[in-house]
C-alpha cells in the first residue's frame, strides 16, 4: 500500500482543531513554566533548564492567542507561530538525542510527539489559510 500525505483538514475542523491545540499550548505552558527542571531532567537535559521558562512563556502567548481570535487569518497567524515553536523544540531537543544520555529513550518519545504536533500544527494552519 503506498504512503499518501495526511490530508489537510476542512476548515471547519481545523477551527475546532485550533481550539484544542490552544488548550494543549496552555498546559505544556503551565508546566514548563512550574517545572521547569523536572521537565529538563526528565529526558536528560540537566544542564542549563532556564530556556523552558521562556518557551512556556512563548507557549502560553499562542494558547492565549488562539482563544483571542474568533475566526479568520488571525487564528492561522497563532498556529503558525505554534510551528516557529514546534522547531524551536526540535532545536532544544537535540542534545537529549545523545547516544550517551540515560533518558534518550524518554527523549525519542518527545521527539516523536513534536514531529506529530508538528504536522498537526502545520495541516491546521494550512486549512485556517484557505479561503
Amino acid at each position: 500500500m503506498p504512503f499518501s500525505p495526511p490530508a489537510v483538514p476542512s476548515k471547519r475542523h481545523a477551527e475546532r482543531l485550533a481550539t484544542g491545540l490552544g488548550f494543549a499550548s496552555l498546559a505544556l505552558a503551565a508546566f514548563e513554566l512550574a517545572r521547569p527542571g523536572a521537565l529538563a531532567k526528565s529526558i536528560g537535559l540537566d544542564e542549563n533548564h532556564v530556556f523552558l521558562k521562556g518557551f512556556g512563556a512563548r507557549e502560553m502567548a499562542t494558547g492565549a492567542g488562539l482563544f483571542g481570535w474568533r475566526r479568520g487569518r488571525g487564528k492561522s497567524l497563532w498556529i503558525w507561530a505554534r510551528v516557529a515553536g514546534d522547531l524551536s523544540d526540535a532545536w532544544a531537543l537535540a542534545p537529549a538525542l545523545r547516544r550517551g544520555n540515560p533518558q534518550r529513550h524518554v527523549a525519542i518519545a518527545a521527539a516523536g510527539v513534536l514531529a506529530a504536533v508538528a504536522i498537526i500544527d502545520v495541516l491546521c494552519a494550512r486549512a485556517l489559510d484557505e479561503r
